[in-house]
């Protein structure tokens, strides 16, 4: 199945080269949790990273869906 990872601000650096804009989409196996399809970008799973799946904050192990998007951003921003 596919799902969408939008990596915002300082995390887009994490994105496969070549991506264009801030979002790439993936095929994962049905059951794969939030957490298994952020591991290989390379994102903080701690405090310091936001992780929201469509919008809401869940749990790291909260399974996705055909369709899903992942967005992911630093905690730390400047303004």
């Amino acid at each position: 199945m596919q799902v969408h990872v939008k990596l915002i601000a300082t995390y887009i650096q994490h994105l496969p080269p070549g991506t264009s804009g801030n979002i790439t989409t993936v095929d994962v196996p049905v059951g794969s949790t939030v957490e298994e399809i952020l591991i290989p970008f390379g994102i903080p799973m701690d405090d310091s990273s936001v992780i929201v799946l469509n919008g809401l904050t869940v749990d790291l192990n909260t399974p996705v869906s055909e369709g899903d998007t992942i967005s992911a951003f630093s905690a730390i921003a400047g303004g």
